[in-house]
């Protein structure tokens, strides 16, 4: 194969999107596209490899894997290794135990199928899993298995008929990755079928599957449509938009345009993509994606917060250190080694195998030891109550549940029954749902029945389409014809108001017409505030390993101001207020997470029945204000 440095400099976009997404800065939001970028050149790259062999007929599944051996899993290992070292001192043993299962997972090249199996609306924070970043590995190292296998069985056909299968099979991959981003985006997103097409999209370019291009100006102008396709993905895209299904298409067709023009003769994109910082980042990328995220991660468990704008580039300038010293001094080497018999493939596959049964034993060990407790002397966790409370798969609907499984008013009321009391519907998502064990502490002293209509990841916003909730629409349409049909006259909205609200205008603006609507039918709203959010998984965690009883929480102190904008006319109430202090200084409320009595959250932002009771005891008074069409 001819070296392509533009290629280097298109894996330096891909990375840096990456780097920049991950380390949050907001005009990168759709900076995670620069795996789906990655994909498209594995893929060209993988498919010129194969289809140069197989023309010389030199193919051999032996020496394919071999190279892919040690293109990929020294630094992978060597970074395995340190993490587990980091994660040994610094996590503690639950959290330790959750790493030991993922690192097994990414060392057996499965992370992806294990973070799909595990995914939840109560997993812990994904953002705080430090090998979470592998999925994308697994994805590649199970194409890198069956594309060989695949182009081997057709070998005896020639190169029309691989263009023909590889075809087929990117229209069934990309049809099934479209029908699965709406109903089972988790499926869609982690594993390889929804994928394929993404890499044999690549492969598809280097088995000439499309023309070169032979005039200038066709040339200049499909790189510049490559490289804006790019752009607007990394800079238009963000977490909530549906992906991968079409969205993926912008990213994946402008990578496949730019890698075509550069094949078919030089472009000015072409000439930006060679300049020496970009190759230099191109041949470093790989690197930098294995070893920013572990390093992010670690650095924002330490803190117990988000990084500061100082605080981030020193830690982006560490990763550049560590990944050029990782290319160097790790990739460099094991893919040209000296010595011959380090080449031979029997040779090279008994070390791998040894290696990765270490890293898998070690992943074993921490999981059967339940993350070894015995690092820590008095370390006790307790089991914190609240969530046994929400009424799960009736009353609170998790993400696979239709609407009609919601079991009805008087199922889900909260409380005895008060003949002639109006009803209040408690309508949101999981952080509506916590609030019904203090609910039903004070139920029976309110002047209202209260009934509970919640649903996993679902705000109380008629007509917004969430992502990863394909039944958060119809459930929400419902209240109207549930408010008609029962009578409802007041309404309690709440949710983790953040998800939902990140400066986007639109989600706004469908809260400001949601609560609007209902206040000009008469009905009552009260709306509770966003609850402090925190980097902790279990807060029983945070009060032994940082010996206090506080914790910042990373929602911020003007986490509300669009909710309070957006349903002017209704009731709001400050929920932080009563947990958390301004801390002028770091610009994040400093929150008590627990008294005497226990802990006031069960996780890393819900409450716990402790917690929820002091909260609705605090703001009943607020509840019972009169009604303006019943009064008290």
């Amino acid at each position: 194969m001819t070296y392509r440095p533009d290629i280097d400099g298109l894996r330096a976009v891909s990375i840096l999107a990456v780097l920049l997404f991950h380390a949050k800065f907001p005009l990168f939001s759709g900076g995670y596209i620069g795996v789906d970028v990655f994909f498209v050149i594995s893929g060209y790259l993988i498919g010129s490899i194969v289809l140069n062999d197989a023309q010389r007929g030199s193919f051999s599944l032996a020496d394919f894997y071999v190279r892919r051996v040690r293109r990929i899993l020294p630094a992978l290992f060597a970074a395995l290794a340190v993490t587990a070292v980091l994660a040994l001192f610094l996590l503690s043993p639950q959290e330790l135990k959750s790493f030991s299962q993922n690192l097994a997972a990414t060392t057996l090249f499965s992370s992806n199928i294990v973070y799909y199996l595990k995914s939840g609306y109560f997993e812990n924070a994904a953002e705080m899993n430090p090998l979470l970043h592998t999925w994308s590995l697994g994805v590649e190292q199970q194409f890198y298995i069956i594309f060989p296998l695949a182009v081997l069985a057709l070998l005896p056909y020639g190169r029309p008929v691989w263009i023909a299968v590889l075809l087929a099979a990117a229209a069934a991959s990309f049809a099934l990755g479209v029908s699965l981003v709406r109903d089972h985006p988790v499926a869609a997103f982690y594993l390889l079928p929804p994928r394929l097409w993404e890499l044999v999209l690549g492969a598809l370019l280097a088995f000439g599957a499309v023309p070169d291009i032979r005039g200038r100006a066709v040339r200049e102008l499909t790189s510049a449509l490559g490289a804006a396709l790019i752009l607007v993905s990394v800079f238009a895209l963000t977490e909530a938009t549906a992906f991968p299904g079409y969205a993926a298409l912008l990213p994946c067709l402008g990578a496949a345009l730019v890698i075509h023009a550069g094949r078919s003769g030089p472009t000015a994109v072409g000439r930006v993509l060679t300049l020496r910082p970009m190759v230099f980042i191109g041949l470093i990328s790989y690197s930098m994606y294995i070893w920013h995220w572990p390093l992010m991660v670690f650095a924002r468990f330490y803190k117990g917060r988000d990084l500061t704008i100082r605080e981030t580039l020193i830690l982006l300038a560490l990763i550049a250190a560590v990944s050029v010293l990782s290319w160097r001094l790790i990739e460099v080497p094991f893919r040209k080694p000296r010595a011959k018999s380090d080449r031979r493939p029997s040779k090279v596959f008994a070390r791998t195998g040894w290696v990765m049964a270490g890293l898998a034993g070690v992943g074993l060990l921490g999981h059967l030891s339940n993350g070894l407790p015995q690092r820590f002397a008095d370390y006790a966790p307790q089991d914190i109550s609240g969530r046994e409370l929400y009424k799960e798969h009736t009353c609170f609907l998790e993400t696979d549940q239709p609407p009609e499984a919601w079991p009805g008013l008087e199922n889900c009321r909260i409380g005895s029954p008060k003949a002639e009391a109006p009803t209040a519907l408690l309508w949101g998502d999981s952080f509506a749902a916590h609030y019904v064990p203090g609910l039903q502490t004070v139920a029976d002293t309110l002047p209202f029945n209260i009934v509970q209509y919640t649903a996993s990841g679902c705000p109380p916003i008629k007509d917004l389409s969430v992502n990863a909730r394909p039944n958060c629409q119809e459930f929400n349409r419902r209240v109207d014809e549930l408010i008609d049909r029962n009578g409802i006259r007041i309404v309690i909205m709440a949710a983790r108001w953040e998800w939902y609200m990140d400066t986007n205008a639109l989600d706004l603006r469908r809260l400001h017409e949601t609560v609007g609507a209902l206040l000009s039918r008469g009905i009552r709203i009260v709306v509770l505030g966003q609850s402090p959010v925190f980097r902790f998984r279990n807060p029983y965690d945070h009060t032994y390993f940082m010996k206090s009883e506080r914790a910042y929480s990373i929602t911020g102190q003007a986490a509300d101001q669009p909710v309070i904008t957006a349903t002017r006319g209704a009731q709001f109430v400050d929920t932080s207020d009563y947990f958390c202090d301004p801390d002028p200084c770091k610009d994040l409320p400093l929150c008590r997470i627990r008294d005497d009595q226990g802990f006031y959250f069960l996780d890393q932002g819900h409450f716990s029945a402790h917690g929820s009771t002091l909260l609705v005891q605090s703001i009943q008074e607020v509840l019972r204000a009169p009604d303006p069409f019943y009064g008290e």
